[in-house]
């Protein structure tokens, strides 16, 4: 027989996460996982809890056979998928990319903040800036590329 093939071009769609300076001011510009869990909120230990405890209802209602293990198991996966949640959404916070007016009042302000806040004056006569300061973004050391 006869194979014939399909060439099919696909254009690679998948975007880039773009650096972008951050919209509120930065509290710490490199977070680690202590000062993340040092500065939970209320609301993320509510998130925490609240989708440890759906998790575990979801494993009992569905687990017939082996209620209290499937629960248990599914409370595991639940409480994993909540800290990741949370660390993500305390991280944006320190980073200055969610409001974070409570821990600017707590830790205060990170000496490195982003310069290219309010450049363009005037939306009508736009700038050619990027969307990220060199203290976001530092340029490129060719030097050491080899």
């Amino acid at each position: 027989g006869i194979i014939h093939f399909r060439c099919v071009s696909y254009k690679n769609t998948a975007t880039k996460m773009p650096y972008s300076d951050p919209k509120f001011p930065v509290v710490n510009n490199d977070p680690s996982v202590d000062d993340c869990i040092n500065s939970l909120r209320k609301r993320d230990y509510m998130a925490l809890f609240g989708l440890t405890g759906a998790s575990w209802g979801y494993g009992y209602m569905v687990g017939k056979p082996l209620r209290g293990a499937t629960a248990s198991t599914a409370a595991a996966i639940g409480f994993t998928f909540a800290s990741f949640v949370v660390l993500q959404d305390t991280r944006s916070r320190l980073l200055g990319y969610k409001e974070n007016g409570v821990e600017v009042k707590k830790y205060g302000l990170c000496k490195i903040q982003p310069s290219l806040k309010d450049v363009e004056k005037d939306s009508r006569f736009p700038h050619k800036t990027g969307l990220a300061s060199p203290e976001m973004k530092p340029p490129l050391d060719w030097k050491n590329y080899n």
